[in-house]
C-alpha cells in the first residue's frame, strides 16, 4: 500500500484537489441560490421518502463513454471533469441535508455517502487513472507507431478499466438492495 501511495502521490494529490474544489463548488452553488430556489429544494427533499439509490445505469453509461473517449484523448479532461462533478454533487447533497434536517441530516447524509458513494468514488479514482494512462499511451503510440510495448500497455490498462467498471457495477447492484434497508431504519434522523 505504501508503494502504491508513493508511486501515485502526485496523481492522488491532484484528484484530492479536484474533489475538494468540486465539493466546495457544490456548497457554494447551493448557497448562491436565491431563497425561493433553496426553499423549493428543501421542501421537495423534506417530502421525499425514497431510500433507493440507483447509479447502475449512470455509472455504466458514463464510464463506458469515458473509456471509449480515452482512446481519442478527449476522455482525459472529461474524466477529470467527472471527478469534479462527483465532488460537486457530494458538496451539494451535504449542504442540502444540513440545511433541511440540521445536524441529524448531516449524519444521515454521511452514512448515505458511506453506503452508496464512497467505494464507487474510490474505484472511479482508479478508473480515471487507467483512462489517463490510456490517453497518454495512445499519444505515445501515435508518435512511435510500431511500439508493441505501448500497445500491450494500452491493452493492459483497458482490461484493468473493464475490471474496475465491473466492480463498480457489482457494488452498485449490491448497494441497490442493501442500502434502502439500512437507510429506512435510519429515517428517524430525518424527522
Amino acid at each position: 500500500m505504501q508503494k502504491f501511495l508513493a508511486k501515485n502521490k502526485k496523481y492522488l494529490l491532484f484528484v484530492l484537489v479536484v474533489l475538494v474544489i468540486g465539493f466546495l463548488t457544490g456548497i457554494i452553488f447551493f448557497l448562491m441560490q436565491n431563497s425561493d430556489v433553496k426553499s423549493e429544494i428543501i421542501n421537495s427533499l423534506s417530502q421525499s421518502s425514497n431510500y433507493h439509490y440507483n447509479a447502475i445505469m449512470k455509472d455504466l453509461i458514463v464510464c463506458s463513454i469515458l473509456l471509449v473517449l480515452s482512446f481519442f484523448v478527449i476522455g482525459l479532461p472529461l474524466s477529470i471533469f467527472y471527478l469534479f462533478y462527483e465532488g460537486l454533487s457530494l458538496g451539494f447533497m451535504l449542504i442540502t441535508f444540513l440545511m433541511t434536517y440540521s445536524f441529524k441530516g448531516l449524519i444521515y447524509m454521511l452514512i448515505y455517502i458511506l453506503l452508496n458513494k464512497l467505494i464507487p468514488l474510490i474505484l472511479m479514482i482508479f478508473f480515471v487513472q487507467k483512462l489517463i494512462n490510456i490517453g497518454r499511451l495512445v499519444i505515445g503510440f501515435i508518435i512511435y507507431r510500431k511500439d508493441n510495448y505501448i500497445k500491450e500497455k494500452i491493452i493492459l490498462n483497458f482490461k484493468n478499466s473493464l475490471y474496475i467498471l465491473i466492480f463498480i457495477l457489482i457494488f452498485n447492484i449490491i448497494s441497490y438492495f442493501v442500502s434502502p434497508i439500512i437507510l429506512k431504519n435510519l429515517s428517524f434522523l430525518l424527522k
